[in-house]
C-alpha cells in the first residue's frame, strides 16, 4: 500500500510538472503605446489608436490580437504584437507583448527574437515585407515557422489598419464568378493561358554546382475552375477536394520537382508550412497540416514530373479567387554548411477564360 501511495504521489507531481510546462515557454511583457510610436496624445479608435503630436496626426498603433488572431506560431498560440507606423506607412516600432514560441529549445535566446523584430522599424508596409528579402532570417535562423508567422502577423495587421485609416485602397472587384464549364486542356494550354504558373530556381541561382539544372521547379494554380482543377487533379481527386470544401473556402494546388522542397519540415514538427504563403490585398494566408491534402500524381499527361505536391485549403471566406494574389516562397538551402534562404514571389491572376462572362 505504501509503494502504491509513493507511485501515486510521483504520478501527481509528474502530471503537475507536465501541466506547467507550456507556461514555462510563455512570455508576457508590459507595454506602453509610446514604446512603438512617441506622441503627445493617443486617441482610441475601433481596434487601433491614432497618435498626435502638436495637434497633428503622426501615425497609428495597433495590437495584433485585434486583427490577426488566426495566425498562430509553432506553439499553437498567437504572438501578440504591438505595432506603430506613421502616416506614410513607415513602421516606427514593434514590440512583442506575448509569445510561447519554444525558441529556447533550439538554442536561441530572447535577444535573437528581439533582434529579428527590431529590423521592422523603418520598413514600409506599402512596399512589402517579405521574409528572406526585406526581413532577414539571420537573427532567428532555425525558427523559420516563428519568423514566417510573426511576419504575417505584423504585415497583415498593419495593412488592415492602414486600409481602415485610408492609407491603402484596394481595387474592388465584385460580381465575378468562376466558370463551371469544363474543357479538356493540355498542360501547354494550361501554361499558355496562365491557368498554371511556374517558379523555376536553378542550381546556379543559389550558387550551387549544377548550372541550369533546377533546384526547385514549382507549379501552382487554383483548383476551383473545372477546366483547371479537373485537368490537373483528375476527375476523382477534383471531386473529393471540392466536396470537402465548406462554404466560402477555396483551394490551390502546388507541386514541384528538383532537390529543393517547398513544403519544408515545419508542418511535420509544428503543423505550419513555413516555406510558402499566399497574399491578397491586406491579407496573408499561412497553411497548416489541417489545410493540406497530399498530391502524388498530375492527371494531365504532358505535365512535368511531380516530386512533392499538395492541395491546400484557404479557409478564409475573404479570399477572392477572381482577384490577383501572390505566392510567396522561401527556398531554403545550404551554402558552405550555412543555412540560407532565397525569397521568390509570383503573382497569379485567374484568366478571364475561366470566369463567367
Amino acid at each position: 500500500m505504501k509503494n502504491i501511495m509513493v507511485l501515486l504521489f510521483i504520478f501527481v507531481l509528474s502530471s503537475a510538472a507536465f501541466a506547467e510546462k507550456p507556461k514555462f515557454l510563455e512570455h508576457r511583457y508590459e507595454y506602453k503605446l509610446e514604446d512603438v510610436l512617441k506622441a503627445d496624445k493617443y486617441e482610441k479608435k475601433d481596434r487601433y489608436w491614432e497618435a498626435y503630436t502638436g495637434g497633428k496626426l503622426v501615425g497609428y498603433i495597433l495590437l495584433s490580437k485585434d486583427w490577426t488572431t488566426q495566425h498562430v506560431g509553432y506553439s499553437g498560440k498567437h504572438m501578440e504584437t504591438l505595432v506603430g507606423f506613421d502616416t506614410k506607412g513607415t513602421i516606427t516600432g514593434v514590440k512583442i507583448i506575448f509569445h510561447a514560441e519554444p525558441i529556447v529549445l533550439i538554442g536561441l535566446k530572447e535577444d535573437n527574437y528581439d533582434n529579428f523584430i527590431k529590423q521592422y522599424t523603418g520598413k514600409s508596409i506599402l512596399q512589402g515585407m517579405s521574409v528572406g528579402n526585406e526581413i532577414k532570417m539571420d537573427a532567428i535562423t532555425g525558427a523559420t515557422v516563428t519568423a514566417v508567422v510573426q511576419n504575417a502577423i505584423i504585415a497583415e495587421s498593419a495593412k488592415k489598419v492602414a486600409g481602415t485609416a485610408g492609407l491603402i485602397k484596394y481595387a474592388q472587384q465584385k460580381g465575378h464568378k468562376l466558370s463551371k464549364k469544363f474543357d479538356t486542356l493540355t498542360w501547354k494550354e494550361l501554361m499558355d493561358t496562365g491557368a498554371v504558373k511556374n517558379i523555376l530556381v536553378t542550381q546556379e541561382d543559389i550558387g550551387q554546382q549544377g548550372g541550369k539544372e533546377p533546384y526547385i521547379d514549382l507549379y501552382f494554380g487554383l483548383v476551383g475552375p473545372p477546366s483547371i482543377g479537373k485537368n490537373v487533379l483528375g476527375e476523382r481527386t477534383y471531386a473529393e477536394v471540392m466536396e470537402s470544401l465548406k462554404e466560402g473556402e477555396s483551394a490551390v494546388f502546388i507541386f514541384s520537382n528538383g532537390p529543393g522542397s517547398f513544403k519544408g519540415s515545419g508542418f511535420a514538427r509544428g503543423g505550419v508550412f513555413e516555406r510558402f504563403n499566399l497574399e491578397q490585398d491586406d491579407r496573408q494566408y499561412v497553411f497548416t497540416d489541417k489545410d493540406y491534402k497530399i498530391l502524388t500524381d498530375i492527371a494531365t499527361k504532358d505535365a512535368p514530373v511531380l516530386k512533392e505536391g499538395g492541395v491546400f485549403i484557404v479557409r478564409s471566406k475573404d479570399f477572392d479567387q477572381s482577384k490577383p494574389f501572390k505566392l510567396k516562397l522561401i527556398i531554403g538551402y545550404r551554402s558552405s554548411n550555412e543555412k540560407k534562404f532565397k525569397p521568390v514571389i509570383s503573382e497569379y491572376k485567374l484568366p478571364d477564360k475561366f470566369m463567367e462572362q
